[in-house]
């Protein structure tokens, strides 16, 4: 781990091709287009990617569309929300998901520890003719949270690695308002057979169910929907009433 006061980069640069996707979700009841990279592996092999690496074990998967991304986008499409709720995207990429919470009439802030997709999400915005008033970007270093609270916090594929399961939960208990749920999808991961009980020693308990998305090739893709609060708070009544997560479900 680097040393925190050392200086760093703020952000990767892609200088390649860009393509542009339209993606449709809950039975086309919401449809996305999405401003992306068309060549992200140029990235990886980049100079300034390779030396932010040796300094920090980061790598830009910010450029690719990851399946936790469709299965997260899927779960808020499916959903009905209070309009104007605010909700964060950690570790957002390219957005997908918080693209389809501004469809669905939220306020979204979507952050990355990259700056460098901020420029894509902010195309996809314009191209779906989202309010600017509504959406925002900011940079966010999971190690050094800041004093905000949020009553919803999404996050797709951020639970892919051991190192970052308690990173992620030390970083819901401090963001989440007392009330306040954080929605995580992915497929199955090794990494996230350990999130319970990291969630456990931070006073937060986390509810699963399968879920399925449709990926950018067509395919069907399959994983987990963890829904995430703080341990014997009664969760508002939006996610209770309207999240519809299964006939069986109770709140941890």
């Amino acid at each position: 781990m680097m040393n925190l006061n050392e200086q760093i980069p703020t952000a990767t640069f892609y200088d390649g091709p860009i393509t542009h996707d339209r993606f449709r979700f809950a039975q086309g009841a919401v449809t996305i287009e999405l401003v992306r990279p068309a060549d992200p592996d140029r990235l990886l092999d980049a100079p300034d990617v390779l030396a932010w690496n040796r300094r920090d074990d980061y790598m830009p998967y910010w450029a690719y569309l990851w399946p936790g991304a469709f299965l997260l986008a899927e779960a808020v499409a499916r959903r009905d929300w209070p309009e104007g709720l605010t909700a964060l995207e950690i570790g957002c990429g390219l957005g997908l998901a918080g693209l389809v919470a501004l469809a669905r009439g939220m306020r979204v802030e979507f952050t990355d520890y990259d700056a460098a997709p901020f420029e894509f999400i902010a195309q996809s915005a314009v191209r779906n003719r989202f309010d600017p008033a509504r959406w925002s970007v900011a940079r966010l270093d999971w190690r050094q949270p800041p004093s905000n609270r949020y009553p919803l916090i999404l996050g797709a594929d951020v639970l892919y690695e051991r190192r970052l399961i308690p990173m992620v939960a030390d970083l819901l208990n401090r963001l989440l308002e007392p009330k306040g749920v954080a929605l995580t999808a992915g497929p199955y991961r090794v990494a996230t057979e350990g999130l319970e009980a990291a969630l456990a020693s931070r006073d937060l308990a986390a509810w699963a169910t399968p879920i399925q998305a449709v990926g950018h090739d067509g395919r069907s893709l399959r994983g987990t929907l963890h829904l995430i609060a703080r341990k014997g708070v009664e969760p508002p009544g939006w996610i209770r009433d309207r999240a519809r997560l299964s006939t069986t479900y109770k709140f941890p």
